[in-house]
């Protein structure tokens, strides 16, 4: 999975210097995070935040997994924002259970900017007891904090994911390959 072309000037305005790349499976075993997991919210790196992510969509925190998603200052009015919520929570309401897989794929830092890609695998037991499989890749934006002098703050967010349907099974299914 690659990134879409539209979304390339966002990660690279400026100068640009992308880490190298390396794609291993991953060697630890999957999170399994359920309703009774442990809460699980952590911003400090694009990895935390991923797990902080679906660790609110297992729980079913689905107000605290869309913030994920949101910058300081909300860039769409309260009709729009309302509305987008809803077709967040509707994609996710009745996840019972997830499994998942990821690693850091690679961190392109510009000027006062970390973007950093994260693939995942994830496997979402639903209500009914119904099992679906996707391949995604998370883009996590950070702006240097440093130079953050104005309220609200930025922080550390999912500025962009890609997602798709996976025919097989979670185990056997490789991480994406998140490059840009």
């Amino acid at each position: 999975m690659h990134i879409r072309k539209a979304f390339r000037p966002l990660l690279c305005a400026g100068l640009c210097a992308v880490l190298p790349y390396t794609q291993a499976q991953a060697k630890e075993p999957a999170l399994h995070l359920t309703a009774a997991s442990t809460y699980y919210d952590n911003r400090s790196t694009a990895l935390d935040l991923v797990q902080s992510y679906y660790n609110a969509i297992g729980t079913g925190q689905l107000a605290r997994a869309f913030s994920y998603t949101l910058k300081g200052t909300p860039e769409k009015d309260a009709n729009q924002l309302a509305a987008d919520y809803n077709a967040f929570r509707n994609r996710f309401q009745d996840i019972r259970s997830i499994k998942l897989r990821f690693e850091l794929g690679f961190t392109s830092a510009g000027v006062g900017t970390e973007v950093s890609a994260v693939p995942v695998v994830v496997e979402m037991e639903t209500n009914e007891g119904s099992t679906i499989v996707r391949s995604s890749c998370h883009y996590v934006v950070r702006l240097a904090p440093d130079t953050q002098d104005y309220a609200p703050f930025d922080p550390i967010r999912i500025d962009a994911s890609f997602d798709e349907p996976v025919n097989g099974d979670f185990d056997a299914t490789a991480l994406p390959d998140c490059r840009f």
